[in-house]
């Protein structure tokens, strides 16, 4: 069900106008439950009018070497419908505590909520996490996080813009993260990146 955006609080309606379609922005959560928002495409508003909204989201865990740095990030991506036009992405430095906590939230696996938004209203939307496999991904996620080294802020965008750069399109993206940090790999990849590519 729709309800009208100028009942948010004035920094998510803000948000909402500045909200790119394929960007997914951590917003806090309730109690031990995530929440992120996301906007749908004007030609998809009826999927949310009409409660007709199903999600799955997917980690990339990762350490990339760089400039003399180990830099520990996670990327998340969520697929709406199991549609390859409502794909979004959001990158986790997992030094920066405030990421850290936010990822961990999501990948214990239980539950996360997304805020949808489109140019008419919103709707929140609750979802159970759908998760089978004999690894931990909060194990990753920890070992990852140790691995890294005490790096600036900087060299975080930095590298996840060069890996979220490495395709066209969130849906390329999407298979190209299934290539770089597999499930059978517990969705874990390590690399070096140099000046121009990984």
């Amino acid at each position: 069900m729709l309800n009208p955006n100028d009942t948010l609080p004035q920094n998510l309606q803000d948000l909402s106008k500045k909200l790119i379609i394929g960007q997914a922005v951590p917003i806090g959560n309730e109690g031990l439950i995530p929440f992120l928002m996301l906007k749908l495409p004007a030609s998809e508003s009826a999927l949310l009018a009409e409660n007709k909204i199903t999600s799955e989201f997917k980690p990339s865990i990762f350490n990339i070497s760089y400039k003399d740095e180990n830099i520990a990030l996670c990327i998340v991506q969520f697929r709406l419908n199991a549609s390859s036009q409502l794909v979004y992405t959001v990158s986790y430095d997992l030094k920066n505590e405030k990421h850290y906590r936010d990822v961990s939230l999501l990948l214990a696996m239980e539950k996360y909520a997304l805020l949808i938004v489109t140019d008419e209203g919103h709707d929140f939307v609750q979802f159970e996490a759908s998760f089978d496999a004999d690894f931990k991904p909060l194990a990753m996620l920890d070992g990852a996080k140790t691995l890294g080294s005490d790096y600036e802020p900087g060299l975080f965008l930095e590298v996840s813009h060069a890996i979220t750069s490495q395709a066209a399109t969130p849906s390329q993206l999407w298979k190209v993260l299934d290539e770089m940090a597999p499930f059978e790999k517990s969705w874990y990849g390590a690399m070096q990146m140099g000046a121009t590519k990984i």
